[in-house]
């Protein structure tokens, strides 16, 4: 798999998110899983969850705010580019986690 697109990217951490990724990371592992992983899927939901509100509360609502015909319009939607890319590498880092977790557990 690629590199996280936000790898050099320094966004503040949501404990709220942070903990809820480690909650259910620790859950699958309780249930048997040895992740060859340290990270696992916590960082996934955390950067999922945090890109996801980043989108509702910044990005969409500024775009849908702006005339169409102001050139903020196009940086705004570069942005947003990225965090749809940003999400779907979590996405598929998830699933990849998941899929491993679910063929060992379900031995």
């Amino acid at each position: 798999m690629s590199v996280d697109p936000n790898k050099d990217r320094n966004d503040p951490m949501v404990p709220e998110f942070w903990l809820l990724g480690e909650d259910l990371q620790d859950k699958i592992r309780a249930a048997g899983y040895e992740s060859p992983i340290v990270e696992g899927i916590a960082v996934d939901l955390h950067d999922l969850l945090q890109s996801a509100v980043r989108i509702q509360d910044e990005l969409a609502s500024a775009i849908v705010k702006l005339p169409p015909d102001d050139p903020k319009v196009v940086e705004l939607l570069t942005e947003l580019r990225y965090e749809f890319q940003h999400i779907g590498w979590h996405c598929q880092s998830a699933a990849t986690y998941l899929t491993s977790a679910i063929d060992q557990l379900a031995r």
